[in-house]
């Protein structure tokens, strides 16, 4: 019971704390886009109330039949990342091609592949163990080819996330060591060869090693994030009182919305955000641990390793650390697809540790 009340608070918390920030990040902006001070804020506001539904969807679902149906899931997955390619449904942003466009609703169909992708590996890697190079060939080829399709859009982020998180499965899934090492050690190789494969890609990296030499270019957005998280100090500039939102820093509510953060809420403020960000990911290793069976333990890990490398990859990027790339911060940047599709996965953890659970009460 205690694990299904942390990952449940910590999933509310993050996300409600979410709508606030994205107000501070936004509100300006919204006002001289959109004409609205609260325009990604009833967005987001409409993604949680779906979110909460689907949150209790993910608690009673079966996850036996997500099982049975993993391989439908991805070819689902896969489909929709290929029809963003269809003119007309395909909606383009700054050169990339990442949200299907319904006209009443967009959304993003990698958001949803992710964890597709995490349902098939549990499942495959449940039913032979342990991992061997030949029953992972599949699997792994499946992953292979929906980070492609990732990379077609093009959606470098994603594709990493996707990536370490397959690693992490086969890890999880008890890979022998030589054959974990060798898709370690291709996956590392993979990385520079996609940067250098796109001359976009390696002004970022160049922007990343020295922002400064292209301050108003490639550099601007990390120079700004510095700014603000500079600026916050120990305990911030106050709720609401960034400057930086003021169409300094480029997505500041939805990528870049730690950022803000660190401005408004110092280094305490975000240390506590990062300490939410923990319980739930440690809470989620403990529910795959404590698993009923492999697969369930094997689901778990998958979407406490999307949660975790997400996390990680975004707070890592507006810190400075590895180059620029955009990747939402899961449960509290603006983005309606990625808030539904996260809070469905805590469902799902919850789920699974309900099962878990009831499996060790004493029979009456």
């Amino acid at each position: 019971m205690a694990l299904k009340v942390r990952i449940l608070s910590a999933t509310l918390l993050l996300a409600l704390f979410g709508l606030v920030m994205i107000y501070s990040a936004s509100s300006y902006a919204a006002e001289i886009h959109m004409g609205d001070t609260f325009y990604y804020v009833k967005k987001q506001a409409l993604a949680f109330a779906v979110g909460l539904a689907a949150l209790f969807a993910g608690t009673k679902i079966n996850t036996e039949f997500l099982k049975k149906i993993r391989w439908i899931l991805y070819i689902v997955s896969m489909a929709l990342l290929l029809v963003l390619f269809i003119p007309g449904v395909g909606s383009s942003v700054y050169g990339a091609t990442r949200w299907i466009d319904l006209k009443v609703i967009s959304f993003q169909p990698s958001e949803i592949a992710k964890f597709a992708l995490m349902i098939l590996l549990a499942g495959e890697f449940s039913e032979r163990p342990p991992i061997s190079f030949k029953t992972a060939v599949l699997p792994v080829l499946a992953g292979l080819a929906m980070c492609a399709a990732v990379m077609m859009e093009p959606n470098m982020s994603i594709t990493m996330c996707i990536g370490l998180s397959m690693l992490t499965m086969l890890f999880c899934g008890g890979m022998r060591g030589r054959y974990f090492l060798l898709a370690s050690s291709v996956a590392a190789a993979g990385v520079p060869v996609l940067i250098f494969a796109e001359p976009y890609r390696v002004k970022r990296l160049l922007a990343f090693i020295n922002p400064w030499e292209s301050p108003l270019e490639e550099g601007y957005q990390l120079i700004q994030s510095y700014y603000a998280l500079g600026s916050g100090g120990l305990f911030g500039v106050g709720l609401f009182a960034s400057r930086q939102k003021y169409l300094f820093l480029p997505f500041a509510e939805s990528d870049f919305i730690f950022s803000v953060i660190g401005e408004e809420l110092g280094l305490f403020g975000s240390l506590m955000v990062i300490g939410v960000f923990i319980i739930l990911i440690v809470s989620g290793i403990m529910v795959a641990m404590r698993a009923e069976d492999r697969y369930n333990s094997l689901l778990a890990s998958g979407i406490t390793a999307v949660i975790a490398v997400q996390t990680l990859i975004n707070i890592a990027v507006v810190s400075g650390s590895i180059p620029p790339t955009g990747l939402p911060l899961p449960y509290v940047s603006a983005g309606g697809s990625s808030l539904i599709v996260f809070m469905f996965a805590s469902g799902l953890l919850i789920n699974i540790a309900g099962k878990s659970a009831l499996k060790k009460m004493p029979a009456l």
